[in-house]
């Protein structure tokens, strides 16, 4: 029976995870003694000034580094993990707060910066990520998971790479990765072509003079571009129609759009996304300045 305290994988997640808080912790730090880290989308939710911000980095950067390091030296197991399962909590109810107040600027979550090419807000990688922080703390709070090096000699290689693994994938999820080729996403490509394509310029001035319609698009790969086709409610004839859009990428991953209206979309080698957040955007929502972006399923 495998017990769960001196598991290697738990014992490896968690300590990752705690690793994770003292690199997010130690960014907080860097950022307030530089004096960097303004207007990101936590310190707008929270209304804080300059000084105040500050003086909240030291304090969140101070308590991260403190938990992370209690997690990854196994000092009281169970106090530590809880400790890091409430701040997984807190991390998640900020982050859906943020979204859910549509604003727009990147979290700075681990003293990074949206890229200027890329859709800014609060991403779902960074969502998840915390949702996992706190998992993590919760099952290994239930569990004891003891830390690595308390492990015998045959289990602390396993574990120590769990731990190095999660640390890694955790560190760079919403990190900005592409193809080294066509410069496309490379986690979830189609989802996050899909949401910028809805926000860029191009779709919403022929969105706006056409009008979309409905919950699902169609969309085909061809080579290193993503087309759609939008159903569009009036393209000037007597049946409905399509609102076609071809998006690509320049060699430093911005997207380039075109756009036109067409009957039918191509029968061959197309599949049907459905748009998660309701119906695509309308005229209307173009209009009233929506920054709300879709995500597929």
């Amino acid at each position: 029976m495998i017990d769960p305290q001196t598991w290697p994988p738990l014992c490896g997640v968690v300590a990752g995870c705690g690793a994770l808080l003292v690199l997010a912790g130690t960014a907080k730090l860097r950022d307030a003694v530089r004096g960097s880290g303004q207007d990101t989308a936590v310190q707008k939710v929270l209304r804080l000034a300059a000084v105040r911000w500050r003086i909240f980095q030291v304090l969140a950067g101070a308590v991260e580094c403190a938990v992370g390091l209690s997690v990854c030296t196994g000092l009281d197991a169970a106090v530590s993990d809880t400790l890091m399962a409430c701040l997984g909590a807190v991390f998640v109810a900020l982050l859906v707060w943020i979204r859910r107040a549509h604003v727009s600027e990147d979290c700075g979550c681990l003293g990074r910066r949206a890229s200027r090419d890329a859709a800014a807000g609060v991403t779902p990688e960074a969502m998840i990520r915390a949702g996992f922080v706190a998992a993590a703390g919760a099952v290994g709070a239930a569990s004891r998971a003891a830390a690595p090096f308390t492990l015998r000699p045959a289990a602390q290689v396993l574990a120590w790479a769990v731990a190095l693994t999660t640390f890694a994938v955790l560190a760079a999820a919403d990190l900005k990765l592409r193809t080294r080729r066509c410069r496309r996403a490379l986690l979830f490509p189609v989802r996050k072509t899909l949401a910028e394509v809805t926000g860029h310029g191009v779709y919403l001035a022929m969105a706006q003079s056409l009008g979309t319609s409905g919950d699902r698009v169609a969309y085909r790969r061809a080579g290193c571009v993503d087309e759609f086709w939008f159903p569009s409610a009036d393209i000037g004839q007597e049946e409905p129609g399509y609102l076609a859009i071809t998006a690509g990428r320049t060699s430093s991953g911005a997207l380039a759009v075109k756009a036109r209206a067409t009957r039918h979309p191509p029968q061959d080698q197309v599949r049907t996304l459905r748009i998660g957040r309701g119906p695509i955007r309308t005229p209307a929502a173009v209009a009233d300045g929506s920054k709300s972006q879709p995500s597929v399923r």
